[in-house]
């Protein structure tokens, strides 16, 4: 965790130092102003770390606005660099080939910024069109006398001190109105900077579908506090299932923690499972075992990159993309984008989703 962190400080510390820079080209030149620019990346580049103590001392009201500034200044910088990073490589380009670039530092800075402000923007609007996936899958091993059964995937909802009450409000909108006969929670509900977070226990309360609601942990499970995250769920009326399995409209249902929260207990998940049964697995991260017997497993953790082009370092990171994968063995995966956001508020090119999988019984 010390690596990583250490890493990521670095890599958000490079990106102020980059963007600042070129904004003391444009104005200044002088190093007067250029400490102060070097000051405020300073303060901006540990930011998270200082939200992190004023969660950790309860200071709400405080942590609230602090969350939103600091976390919607680091999209604005990701998208700053990225357009930037494209911006000089064309510029190279163009120098290299002899064309004249017609852009000079003060153009391109504001051509950047308007562009990055832009794309926060959207990803705002876009983080806050929920969509419902809907994927069938047909299976000899569901009774005939069932015919079929409905599962609601939820995933990386991330409540906490950015996204709460409306926020939830949305997410149980739509799983009453698709009305699954199971919900599973594949992980990251809560988020590591944890709120009072009885009053959003509660609302799931509201949802009561016939064959029962489930639930695994994630690792932001771990970073909120493991006994206050199995509260919550408990709270929320989620069986959560820590290796073990359980009997829902004719499939088993079956969970396995994930790594960041304690040991994954997998050796008895499924001990008592026959070959004839259909089994769901629900495992926060989208890493499958072969040697782990299930028919589907449900899976999020990536948000589908949630930011452009993040996408695609998880797929390499994962060796999976989103959405429905046939393993090389028959066997089925399925990874959701989620529904939440982690960090910045917004989402671009991956929307959030709830997934609404059908397994209905093949025909003899």
């Amino acid at each position: 965790m010390l690596a990583f962190l250490s890493v990521a400080f670095l890599i958000y510390g490079v990106m102020h130092i980059y963007a600042l820079a070129k904004v003391w080209l444009v104005f200044t030149h002088s190093p007067g102003p250029g400490l102060t620019l070097g000051f405020l990346g300073l303060v901006m580049t540990f930011s998270p770390l200082i939200l992190w103590h004023m969660t950790k001392q309860n200071w709400h009201g405080a942590t609230v606005v602090t969350s939103w500034a600091v976390y919607v200044w680091m999209g604005f910088l990701f998208l700053f660099c990225s357009i930037a990073l494209v911006f000089d490589a064309g510029h190279a380009m163009a120098v290299l080939l002899g064309f004249k670039w017609h852009l000079n530092e003060s153009k391109t800075l504001l051509t950047v910024g308007l562009l990055a402000l832009s794309m926060l923007g959207y990803g705002f609007v876009e983080a806050r069109k929920i969509r419902v996936e809907k994927i069938k899958i047909t299976t000899p091993r569901l009774s005939q006398a069932i015919g079929r059964v409905t599962i609601a995937q939820i995933s990386d909802l991330h409540l906490g001190v950015m996204l709460g009450d409306e926020f939830l409000e949305r997410v149980i909108a739509i799983l009453r109105e698709i009305q699954p006969d199971i919900i599973v929670a594949t992980g990251d509900i809560i988020d590591g900077q944890g709120d009072d977070l009885d009053a959003l226990a509660r609302r799931f309360l509201t949802l009561q579908p016939p064959k029962g609601k489930f639930a695994v942990l994630g690792n932001h499970e771990y970073y909120a506090g493991l006994d206050n995250s199995l509260r919550f769920l408990h709270s929320a009326g989620f069986t959560v299932l820590r290796g073990e399995s359980a009997a829902a409209g004719g499939i088993i249902v079956a969970g396995i923690d994930d790594p960041g929260a304690g040991a994954t207990k997998a050796d008895r998940a499924l001990a008592s499972v026959t070959k004839e049964d259909f089994i769901v697995l629900l495992k926060h991260q989208p890493v499958f075992d072969s040697e782990m017997p299930f028919d589907l497993q449900l899976s999020g953790h990536i948000h589908g990159g949630q930011i452009f082009p993040f996408g695609i370092l998880t797929r390499l990171s994962y060796g999976v993309r989103t959405g429905l994968t046939q393993l090389a063995d028959g066997r089925l995966l399925y990874v959701s984008r989620g529904a939440g956001t982690w960090g910045p508020p917004i989402r671009l090119f991956a929307a959030p989703e709830i997934t609404l999988v059908t397994i209905e019984s093949e025909k003899k």
